[in-house]
C-alpha cells in the first residue's frame, strides 16, 4: 500500500477518535446549559418547551454524529 494511503487512513482514524471524544463532552455541555436555562426561566411554558426541544436536538444529533463516526471507523478497520 502506498504510504499516502497509509499516512490518509492514520490520519482519518486518529481524527475520527478525536470526534469520538467531542460530540458526546459537547453534547453534554450543551444539554447541561439547556438544563440549566430551563430551570431559571421556570415558569415560562413556551421557553421550556423550546429548551426541551433543544435537548432532544442535541440527543438526536449526537447519535448520528456517533453512529456515521462509528461506520467509518468500521470501514477504515476492514480496510487496515
Amino acid at each position: 500500500m502506498p504510504d499516502f494511503i497509509q499516512d490518509f487512513s492514520r490520519l482519518l482514524t486518529d481524527a475520527t477518535m478525536w470526534i469520538m471524544f467531542l460530540i458526546p463532552t459537547a453534547g453534554g455541555v450543551m444539554i447541561g446549559y439547556h438544563a440549566l436555562m430551563k430551570e431559571v426561566e421556570e415558569g415560562d411554558a413556551h421557553s421550556a418547551a423550546s429548551h426541551n426541544k433543544a435537548i432532544k436536538n442535541i440527543l438526536v444529533g449526537g447519535a448520528i454524529g456517533m453512529s456515521a463516526t462509528a461506520i467509518v471507523r468500521v470501514v477504515l478497520a476492514y480496510f487496515q
